[in-house]
């Protein structure tokens, strides 16, 4: 079925913005005496990475409780933080294409993000101000895949959800987007998707 679509929305980590080097995560691992795997679980899912996303605490508190997870108490959260991330890149196919969707539609970004993360992030890479609206959870107290801040994306984008497309590399949050009545797409790698949101608009 064709819809009138009038705007797609992204999601940052893991599909705009996603690693593209593990090194410098797998080098933290080790010598934290973990693995990158379970690493990557406690940044992400841990208490203080989700209150972080709802701005309850910094994201300078979260890293510090990650060190210290991880005993590293001695460590400086800024340097752990700029490590992790070290190994990231934007994917400048995907970001050059919603780039090319302007014309005819509006683009969103919609983020679970630490608190100052607009403000970090936009000091390392340029991506956020391409689109139409961005709208990262810490500063609207509200983290996918709840209800509020899809509500939310729609009234600034002014569109209704089965106007919209929703892309994400976490099922949870596809299914959230679902429960709305946004058309999602699970993200599995950038080409992939491209055809996904081209066959739904009818672009092929």
């Amino acid at each position: 079925m064709i819809y009138t679509f009038k705007a797609i929305i992204f999601d940052m980590g893991g599909v705009i913005l996603r690693t593209v080097d593990p090194a410098p995560r797998e080098a933290m691992a080790r010598r934290f005496g973990t693995t990158r795997e379970e690493l990557e679980k406690y940044v992400f899912r841990s208490p203080t990475s989700v209150q972080s996303e709802v701005g309850q605490v910094s994201d300078i508190y979260h890293w510090q409780t990650v060190l210290k997870h991880f005993g590293q108490t001695g460590a400086d959260p800024l340097e752990a933080y700029s490590e992790y991330f070290s190994g990231d890149a934007i994917d400048q196919e995907l970001l050059g294409y919603a780039v090319s969707l302007k014309p005819e539609y509006k683009i969103g970004l919609l983020s679970n993000a630490w608190v100052d993360s607009r403000n970090k992030l936009g000091s390392l890479f340029y991506f956020i101000d391409v689109f139409d609206v961005a709208i990262f959870s810490d500063e609207v107290k509200a983290r996918k895949p709840e209800e509020e801040i899809f509500r939310l994306m729609l009234d600034r984008l002014i569109v209704k959800p089965e106007e919209s497309i929703f892309i994400d590399d976490f099922i949870e949050n596809i299914e959230g987007a679902k429960k709305l009545g946004i058309n999602s797409i699970l993200f599995k790698h950038a080409q992939g998707t491209i055809r996904q949101i081209n066959a739904m608009l009818g672009r092929e």
